[in-house]
């Protein structure tokens, strides 16, 4: 019996200790240069990934920023703050994005990026075409754009098919057409 307790109790004392180990120390990291910095990496780079970790832990971030967790788009932004006299730091991040989610834009995006969300899963219904192509004028389409595409909607099999899907197909006859290929 007491063989039992001692083998639960250090496998609860190494699964405390991991756990522990795994913590970030957000006051320690702060003021220190993220590894995406100085180096060019992929997304399956485990020091971008722990860069990622840092600032998502310290950064208190919402599930929709993570759009911004590429190592380039982080490290341009980084490069806009760092050009302003800023330090290259983790802290220099975060608190570009605290200042940002406070502005008319960050709404904007986090608007428009709902939206795609919605449409790409969202079966075409063009009983819906006014409330729906909200997204297509802020991706830039134009008058005749809406126009064109609505005619494409309306020439093709689209049920249930979702806005994404038909968005790709219009593309792909748009870019068979070009003569410039």
């Amino acid at each position: 019996m007491f063989f039992k307790y001692l083998i639960t109790s250090i496998f609860i004392f190494s699964g405390l200790s991991a756990h522990a180990q795994s913590t970030i120390n957000c006051e320690e990291v702060l003021d220190t240069e993220p590894f995406f910095v100085q180096h060019k990496s992929s997304g399956q780079d485990d020091r971008l990934k722990k860069d990622m970790e840092i600032l998502r832990h310290c950064g208190n971030f919402e599930a929709i920023d993570t759009v911004f967790f590429k190592g380039p788009m982080l490290g341009a932004l980084m490069l806009d703050q760092v050009r302003t006299g800023k330090p290259a730091t983790y802290r220099t991040l975060i608190d570009y994005f605290q200042a940002y989610k406070k502005t008319p834009a960050y709404a904007e995006f986090v608007k428009g990026l709902t939206l795609y969300q919605e449409l790409a899963e969202k079966k075409i219904d063009l009983k819906n075409w006014e409330v729906d192509k909200e997204l297509f004028v802020r991706m830039g389409f134009t008058v005749g754009d809406l126009e064109d595409f609505k005619l494409f909607l309306s020439g093709q099999t689209v049920e249930n098919l979702t806005y994404k899907a038909a968005l790709t197909r219009y593309m792909s006859e748009i870019e068979a057409m070009r003569v410039d290929k």
